[in-house]
């Protein structure tokens, strides 16, 4: 069949149909799509435009230097690319579009592909910025050619967040007996590393390490159970970089074989350990084994004390913080060590239930009594589940409280030299007001910076109350003030 002729136009006027071929020709040479770039493997993909967030300063992103725009996390972010009309059919069209990489353990990995479609007019989507991580966007053709990449930091870019394992000697190198123990022996602790990767990678490293005290473990400062509650990803959110650690004899793991193989002043000198295998960049599991040239220690009711004594002893710290932990315990206290003590010389338990490691006790005998000395105004899911988690400690720890405590207010008095936050609630029925301001004013007067904060509504379980905002606010002014 003889195809239809079509009448020329008169000299010197386009046609219609010409007309439109020369608009769009013009359309796509202005937004920077060559007439023919699927066609040609040669022709260079367009780059996309962000629209939102801000420019940032350049920076390392697995391994490029880049510069990158700064978006909170949840905010809006918009990816506009050019029109994909120059693509000759439409399959052509739908196989464009734009590729999505996330930047996980120092690699870039594909998170998804958003297709331009067979439509002809501009696209713009939007960016997910949900959590925090660096991306990496940029178009991808049809024939595989990738236009030139734009970085995208979401909230402090990559959080992370590894098991690490430590390898420490049971020993004690303080001023304070041990009545026997330790055992003398080589351990491993655990624990978890939780951080923005750009702490991790800067030149002059700074973390902050967690010491848990008794009827916990590290879930204390990591519990993520209910959105929301995992103080160490939420102060890695707010740029700060976090060692949880597990002390040795939780129940958690199975590395002491006898409760009685270790006591208070053995685990100071194991936290001294840990702070120095940090400064030489020895943690097995933390990405880039990077040397952290600024510690700070923070620790929490017996793990307060355990920090006092290990900076007194040591003064390997670079600052501490002392949380819900003073020199003058309550009665309530005092009484639920007697009780714990009682059990370890008349009826020790085994760590988990009838198994694990013998020698063990409560903190605490039923779950009353530990709520009544720890919570105040939790959630009642957060309760439920934190009862469940609540676990039996060491008698050696338990037993070495009353000489360690004997010794620690002179300790504290000469000893402490570096900066001190005291920080616990006021309604903490273990370690009662006014007993906090007692201690921030007396206990360390050769520190250069003693700040007291106590926090409304809060009892002895800081990251488990409804407040546990507050105390995680606090803790990031402090840091943030001292280089953590």
């Amino acid at each position: 069949m003889r195809r239809p002729t079509v009448p020329s136009p008169p000299e010197g006027r386009p046609s219609r149909t010409a007309g439109r071929h020369l608009l769009r020709a013009a359309a796509i040479a202005a937004v920077g799509w060559a007439a023919g770039p699927l066609a040609a493997a040669s022709a260079a993909a367009p780059a996309v435009a962000l629209r939102g967030g801000e420019p940032a300063a350049a920076t390392t992103v697995c391994g490029e230097r880049v510069t990158p725009r700064r978006v909170a996390v949840g905010d809006a972010l918009r990816v506009a690319v050019a029109p994909a009309s120059s693509a000759r059919t439409r399959r052509e069209r739908r196989r464009a579009g734009v590729l999505v990489e996330r930047c996980v353990e120092g690699t870039w990995r594909r998170e998804r592909t958003v297709r331009l479609g067979a439509r002809r007019g501009p696209l713009e989507t939007r960016l997910s910025t949900a959590v925090d991580a660096d991306v990496r966007v940029r178009t991808r053709l049809a024939n595989g050619t990738l236009g030139a990449p734009s970085h995208v930091r979401v909230g402090v870019g990559e959080i992370v967040d590894v098991p690490v394992t430590l390898e420490v000697v049971n020993r004690n190198r303080t001023a304070i007996p041990c009545l026997g123990a330790p055992d003398g022996r080589r351990y491993r602790v655990h624990g978890s590393v939780v951080a923005p990767r750009a702490v991790l990678d800067a030149p002059k490293p700074a973390i902050t390490v967690y010491v848990h005290g008794l009827g916990y473990a590290g879930w204390f400062f990591r519990f993520g159970d209910v959105p929301g509650y995992d103080y160490g990803r939420q102060q890695a959110r707010a740029g700060h970089a976090s060692l949880v650690l597990d002390r040795l004899g939780n129940p958690a793991h199975d590395e002491l074989p006898d409760g009685s193989a270790t006591c208070i002043p053995a685990q100071a000198d194991m936290v001294d350990q840990v702070i120095g295998a940090l400064r030489r960049g020895t943690v097995t599991g933390v990405p880039g084994a990077p040397r952290f040239s600024r510690v700070l220690l923070a620790g929490h009711s017996l793990g307060g004390f355990i920090t006092q004594v290990a900076q007194y002893s040591f003064g390997s710290a670079d600052a501490i913080a002392v949380i819900g932990y003073t020199d003058v315990p309550s009665v309530l206290a005092l009484a639920q060590f007697a009780d714990a003590g009682a059990q370890c010389l008349t009826g020790p338990q085994r760590s988990r239930g009838s198994s694990g490691a013998p020698n063990y006790a409560s903190f605490g005998r039923t779950d009353a009594d530990f709520a009544a000395a720890h919570f105040h105004d939790l959630d009642p899911t957060v309760r439920r589940i934190a009862l469940q988690r609540h676990n039996r400690d060491p008698c050696g720890d338990l037993l070495s409280a009353l000489q360690a405590l004997a010794v620690d207010q002179l300790g504290t008095r000469l000893g402490i030299t570096s900066p001190v936050l005291v920080i616990s609630g006021a309604n903490d029925a273990l370690f009662t007001p006014p007993t906090n301001r007692l201690q921030a004013a007396t206990a360390y007067p050769r520190s250069p910076d003693v700040q007291l904060v106590e926090l409304p509504r809060t009892g002895h379980a800081v990251t488990l109350g409804r407040s546990h905002e507050a105390f995680r606010a606090a803790m990031d002014r402090w840091l943030a003030q001292h280089g953590g």
